[in-house]
């Protein structure tokens, strides 16, 4: 089973900030490479859009994906709102009624069950990685990165290592 994770954002791009300056690029990396290695250890292959702090094109993160072959995507991201009030675990994925719909609800299942945030649910949305790639692909949103309590627990080692066990715990539960 090959998984292909995409921490979302990274080099120019650092996406969300939040309040405690932590950087959504960073956490999504360390939370992607955790998630990476714990899959590897259930004997999955595992790729990823970036392994270190560097710019990848939308495009090229569905491409490398496509090229690669890979069987299911998930693209790792943390939220952000301008009202630092909204807290919890959302997953995107393109169209409903597909795997993916399924992937995203037995992954955020899972994440909202390892992490105890507020579950927020499944999305459809029309995402450039979710729309362009060929294979079932999700998108989580681990956790407000503006919201202070949760970019505390984001910048948290143990916490991303939770979310990392969550992420990986779905996506086995999903494909065993």
């Amino acid at each position: 089973m090959r998984i292909f994770l995409d921490p979302g954002h990274g080099g120019s791009n650092p996406g969300a900030v939040g309040a405690n300056g932590l950087e959504e690029a960073d956490v999504n990396l360390d939370i992607a490479l955790k998630t990476g290695r714990l899959l590897q250890t259930e004997g999955y292959t595992v790729n990823y859009s970036r392994t270190d702090d560097t710019n990848v094109s939308l495009s090229e993160r569905a491409a490398l994906a496509n090229q690669w072959g890979a069987d299911y995507f998930v693209s790792i991201h943390c939220n952000s709102n301008v009202n630092p009030i909204y807290k919890g675990t959302s997953t995107y994925f393109y169209r409903t009624g597909t795997v993916a719909e399924e992937l995203a609800l037995t992954v955020n299942n899972a994440l909202v069950e390892e992490i105890n945030t507020k579950d927020l649910g499944i999305f459809s949305a029309n995402f450039a990685v979710l729309r362009l790639t060929r294979m079932p692909a999700i998108l989580v949103e681990l956790a407000f990165i503006s919201n202070p309590e949760e970019a505390e627990l984001l910048s948290s080692e143990g916490f991303r290592q939770k979310c990392a066990i969550g992420i990986s715990r779905g996506i086995i539960a999903f494909t065993s």
